[in-house]
């Protein structure tokens, strides 16, 4: 068997294009524009994943001062109604009636403090028939 004696400069050939092909990728992918590319998508990564944690804060600081405000509400309504009632009970004495909507004879409040709203609306039929207060009939007849 008679080795080619050009084999091995075929082979050193090969061997130098497939260093040259693997330089060349390695090179692209530290140093080419792949590579700003992707240092360029990972900046921009960092950035808005920063701006996502901030925005979520302010979110959350937002409905959190939201909740303390809405609470801080709600207990100064329960204690401007009590003041009310009570300072109503004590100027007007025995001789304050209790009137709703319609005239009937019912309790502002009910034994926890708080109104009956639902047997409030049961009550009030007359309102179930009034339009809204703000709406305007001369508005909606020249709209239909």
């Amino acid at each position: 068997m008679d080795v080619d004696p050009l084999l091995p400069l075929w082979l050193l050939a090969i061997a130098s294009l497939v260093a040259g092909a693997v330089a060349g990728v390695l090179f692209e992918r530290t140093r080419g524009s792949a590579a700003k590319r992707a240092a360029k998508f990972e900046a921009d990564l960092v950035r808005v994943r920063s701006d996502l944690m901030h925005y979520q804060e302010q979110t959350k600081h937002h409905f959190g001062k939201s909740a303390e405000l809405l609470g801080r509400m709600a207990t100064d309504y329960r204690e401007f109604l009590d003041h009310f009632v009570t300072g109503a009970e004590e100027l007007c004495g025995p001789n304050m009636k209790e009137l709703n909507a319609s005239g009937l004879d019912r309790p502002l409040l009910d034994g926890a403090g708080t109104a009956p709203a639902a047997a409030a609306a049961a009550k009030m039929p007359d309102m179930a028939r009034m339009p809204p207060l703000d709406s305007d009939p001369l508005i909606e007849d020249a709209v239909k």
